[in-house]
């Protein structure tokens, strides 16, 4: 499958995105494997923080993706390493001439994990609840805006009828969102909280067994998939956790097989020359993402475009870089495609550490140091604001702490507030902050209207919270949707970015580069570009080095 192109990060990873060298270089050849894969044993993986659901068309950050992602399909997938479509739900699709009819042919045979038949209904039923404005998957909506219909032509073909051309538009319905099944959810009284979003019945490759709040996830392997058997392992448990340093002993202890995102600090100061290293295997590879602050827009104090280029201004990029990420875990961005993309105007130049111009910016805009208590005022307001960020975010909290001395300094008063999760996806979704670290990741050839465009910042709980605002952008981003050529889509999105860059809605930080290490008894280990960047369902382990068996408890 493909994976959403805004989603919001649950762990914040700060840090960069340059080619890393042989041999942590992810490769798309996986190593030799000892022998023929068998079944057996599991692997357990650490996240940060629960979910917000499992239901695939409401969900919004990267986790939950990806947990949903074992437990449904799609109508098609997207090849890992050559990036093209291939059959999956549907076996087969035409497109109309004037592009903007799309009819697929589904697989016969496939069952949902409780034994229902998968049929078209399926299909329809999915799409009439991404488009219904009741349901709360602005996000996903947002690349359906021109889709019409869905129409069941008989139990296995499906019709789609769109109303404009649109480029990506036979990858967004083949690959955006996963089939749920109609019989299972057309009776709920309220779709977005129904019980089927906590356990979710899929025709993926693992099945759902449980969901433990605040602890873990399990899955098992479906043996009656209908797709090629490579799935190996028995089960696939997604432990949270969500202080890195607990992951990292748990890590250590060999109670956690998999930690995605070690932090550089805890790899030189806890894990590099740890015994643990002789059982584990280390990667270091790109993530398409970005970390940013974003601020609230509606609010008063960041509609002037003075104050939010004055706070670009006094990050200190450089010392984060040294102090957090060693001067080889970071690259600073400024934009929000990955810089490998062609879309990414490589002509924009990252903000420096400039607190004289910060200064000048803000005086010009009417704010006064008061000796009194070293801060700007500006009649009876201060310039202090408050800035959100997820528990179990990393070094997150550190970055913000380097900044708030830094803006301190200038006169301005940065005050932190770390939530939940989940707490934090509600404040963001009701407009109820003035600032945030925040972190989304990318498709490789995204779209970017989902983020930026005027519509979505009229939806509580889409993915412009902000409330960005341009009538150029929104040019700018419809002319990109109309446009099926590689390169002038590109040049039209490099445009928009300088646009974005100038307006300063967020300020825009790092794309990351991770540090993964895993338990090396697994084989058939491979990375590739495409978040996120491994498949655990291709793994195994040889059954001399399988340690979870059915006389182990869980773990």
């Amino acid at each position: 499958m493909r994976w959403r192109h805004g989603l919001l990060l649950s762990v914040l990873i700060l840090a960069g995105c340059h080619r890393p060298a042989s041999p942590d270089t992810p490769s798309s050849v996986a190593a030799a494997p000892s022998g023929p894969p068998v079944k057996g044993d599991w692997v357990v993986q650490q996240i940060s923080a629960d979910p917000d659901s499992l239901n695939p068309v409401i969900l919004t950050d990267s986790t939950a993706q990806v947990i949903s992602s074992q437990v449904f399909d799609g109508l098609l997938n997207m090849n890992n390493y050559t990036l093209k479509l291939e059959p999956a739900l549907a076996v087969s699709w035409e497109i109309s001439p004037d592009q903007l009819t799309y009819t697929f042919h589904l697989r016969h045979g496939v069952t949902w994990q409780d034994g229902a038949p998968f049929t078209a209904d399926d299909v329809k039923y999915t799409f009439d609840r991404i488009l219904d404005p009741k349901v709360d998957d602005a996000p996903l909506r947002s690349y359906f805006t021109t889709l019409k219909s869905c129409d069941v032509i008989d139990p296995y073909t499906v019709r789609f009828v769109t109303t404009e051309r649109y480029f990506k538009m036979l990858e967004e319905i083949g690959t955006q969102c996963l089939i749920v099944p109609k019989h299972l959810l057309e009776h709920a009284s309220d779709f977005n909280n129904a019980p089927f979003n906590r356990a979710p019945v899929g025709t993926g490759p693992y099945k759902f067994v449980r969901w433990d709040t605040g602890s873990q996830i399990v899955l098992e392997r479906n043996d009656h998939y209908w797709g090629t058997p490579t799935h190996y392992l028995n089960r696939i448990v997604y432990r949270i956790i969500q202080e890195p340093y607990v992951a990292a002993a748990l890590l250590k202890k060999g109670e956690v097989d998999l930690m995605e995102a070690v932090q550089p600090l805890q790899w030189t100061r806890e894990l590099e020359h740890s015994s643990a290293m002789n059982r584990l295997t280390r990667t270091v590879y790109d993530y398409p993402a970005y970390s940013f602050i974003g601020f609230n827009l509606r609010n008063p104090k960041f509609q002037d475009v003075r104050v939010r280029h004055a706070i670009d201004l006094l990050i200190p990029r450089d010392q984060i870089l040294s102090q957090i990420y060693l001067n080889q875990y970071g690259k600073p961005t400024e934009g929000y495609d990955p810089p490998s993309s062609p879309n990414y105007n490589h002509d924009i130049l990252i903000t420096p550490y400039d607190p004289a111009q910060a200064t000048a910016l803000l005086k010009d805009a009417g704010w006064k140091l008061d000796p009194r208590d070293g801060l700007l005022h500006r009649g009876s307001e201060t310039l202090s604001f408050t800035v959100l960020y997820p528990a179990g975010g990393g070094s997150g909290e550190k970055l913000l702490e380097i900044m708030q001395e830094s803006l301190r300094q200038a006169g301005v008063e940065l005050k932190l507030q770390r939530l939940e999760w989940v707490q934090l996806l509600s404040k963001l979704d009701d407009w109820d902050f003035e600032a945030t670290l925040g972190g989304w990741a990318l498709d490789i050839d995204g779209d970017p209207s989902q983020l930026w465009s005027s519509e979505q910042a009229k939806l509580k709980k889409s993915s412009n919270y902000i409330g960005y605002v341009n009538p150029e952008a929104d040019k700018l981003i419809a002319a990109g949707r109309l446009e099926y050529d590689d390169a002038k889509r590109a040049a039209i999105y490099r445009q928009l970015q300088k646009i974005i860059h100038d307006d300063y809605p967020v300020c825009f930080l790092f794309n990351p580069r991770l540090i993964s290490l895993r338990s090396n008894r697994f084989q058939n280990v491979s990375f590739f570009v495409p978040r996120p960047c491994f498949d655990v369902t291709t793994w195994w382990v040889p059954e001399k080095r399988q340690f979870y068996h059915q006389t182990r408890v869980k773990p």
